[in-house]
């Protein structure tokens, strides 16, 4: 829970942004707070919340959200690398409660040699849980004071804290993977959600470049012999 607390200081702006903007939309304070419980997803809760302002089918806003949420998948396979040995109760409520920001400090923390714990990472996960519907919840309390969160640029904390964890990851890849492998991942990626938001939608762009350039990441870091080995 201890090195939650960074992560758990980001959610409680954003939380809060997300219940101002939310009590701006129309959804009332119980509202809130069912999405942060049942939902806990920061970018699919605001994505919601958008969609039903302009009266989007349920089917498509349903879709979206699974697009956008699929990624936590690709986050969980992740995890039952660094923690191959939990029980299925454990990795169940990891994946439960795994969000983008514990699994940056999951694959930080890794990256360093730190040794960590599926206890640990329970710990992370339940800190920011608790963080994240307590900050939407205050936020949507106090939301009718901003009618216009807008135009104080609230809506966009949610996209600043990507960049933030963007930037960390990149400086962990930095200083634990050759330069090569690191510019390799990230034009293949950005080349492919290129080509492929031509004939897509940007969410299953998003999808496919990350697969691609997940799997070129994983070839490339993995020493020659151990690929001999695992062919043979």
């Amino acid at each position: 829970m201890k090195a939650a607390i960074p992560v758990s200081l980001g959610y409680i702006s954003i939380g809060a942004a997300f219940g101002i903007v939310a009590i701006a939309q129309g959804f009332s304070l119980w509202q809130v707070a069912c999405l942060s419980i049942f939902l806990y997803a920061g970018s699919g809760q605001f994505i919601m919340i958008a969609m039903m302002a302009v009266h989007a089918p349920i089917s498509i806003i349903t879709l979206i959200i699974f697009f956008v949420n699929f990624r936590m998948f690709l986050q969980s396979l992740t995890a039952t690398q660094i923690f191959p040995h939990q029980s299925l109760k454990s990795g169940i409520g990891m994946g439960t409660l795994m969000t983008d920001e514990s699994f940056g400090l999951m694959v930080l923390e890794h990256a360093t040699n730190t040794p960590i714990t599926s206890f640990w990472m329970q710990g992370v996960n339940v800190m920011s849980y608790l963080t994240w519907i307590l900050s939407t919840i205050l936020g949507a309390a106090v939301g009718n004071l901003i009618p216009n969160p807008e135009q104080l640029g609230i809506d966009y904390a949610l996209v600043a804290m990507f960049i933030g964890l963007l930037v960390l990851t990149l400086d962990s890849m930095v200083k634990n993977e050759r330069l090569t492998v690191v510019l390799t991942v990230l034009f293949s990626t950005m080349l492919i959600y290129y080509l492929v938001g031509i004939v897509t939608s940007s969410y299953v762009a998003v999808l496919i470049a990350t697969l691609i350039g997940a799997l070129i990441g994983a070839v490339m870091s993995t020493p020659k012999e151990t690929r001999k080995t695992e062919v043979i």
